[in-house]
């Protein structure tokens, strides 16, 4: 084995040691209710540097913490904004059906959580980028539908309606609307910097060695 190959088997069997490993299959969770989750974020729709205001099949947010990371809500029709400080979509003829959420940015978020207002009871279906698409879970026309969402790294998470009347728009409004994005741990990122100067040491003692 030359040295090259050696120092890369050695970097993947120390990476792996700090928890570095490929990721395990993708997982999405979807918990009814609001469970506030590590860094996040609420998100409004005002003050917003450059967001789209609509009405459009993509509005923009934006994170309470930083006007300048915006949000996508993107439908199959018109939405906007209802008024009010924090984000609450509408249809711009009412209702809806369906609804993507996602970074202007495309970076990934760790969590989210929604508060979906249905007009009659139904079920709602989740799909996460990636994670998969859930089972469907109960709506309820009291106008009180939390969803707790987490499990992986999402570049979007979608959600689509059904109701026992084909065609009917089931969505008021969607509001309370929060966001999470992880930060990297400063114990790990201490260890991954320990790991990657026990490589550098190592390459050179060979280096050295090679030259004696």
């Amino acid at each position: 084995m030359t040295s090259t190959l050696r120092n890369i088997a050695l970097a993947g069997t120390v990476l792996a040691g700090l928890g570095f490993a490929a990721p395990s299959q993708a997982a999405l969770i979807i918990t009814p209710g609001n469970n506030p989750q590590p860094n996040q974020a609420n998100v409004i729709d005002n003050p917003c540097t450059g967001a789209i205001a609509g009405p459009a099949l993509t509005i923009q947010g934006c994170l309470n913490t930083d006007s300048t990371k915006l949000v996508n809500f993107t439908a199959l029709e018109n939405i906007q904004y209802a008024a009010g400080g924090q984000a609450r979509i509408v249809a711009q003829d009412g209702d809806f059906s369906n609804l993507t959420i996602s970074y202007a940015d495309g970076s990934a978020f760790t969590s989210l959580i929604l508060n979906i207002d249905a007009n009659a009871a139904g079920s709602v279906t989740f799909t996460g980028i990636p994670g998969g698409t859930s089972a469907p879970f109960a709506l309820s026309a009291s106008g009180n539908n939390f969803f707790t969402i987490t499990g992986e790294s999402f570049t979007s998470i979608s959600f689509i309606t059904t109701v026992g009347i084909i065609g009917l728009d089931l969505v008021s409004d969607v509001a309370q609307v929060r966001i999470g994005t992880a930060v990297p741990e400063p114990a790990s990122m201490a260890l991954f910097g320990m790991g990657l100067l026990g490589l550098g040491i190592a390459s050179r003692r060979r280096r050295q060695d090679g030259e004696a």
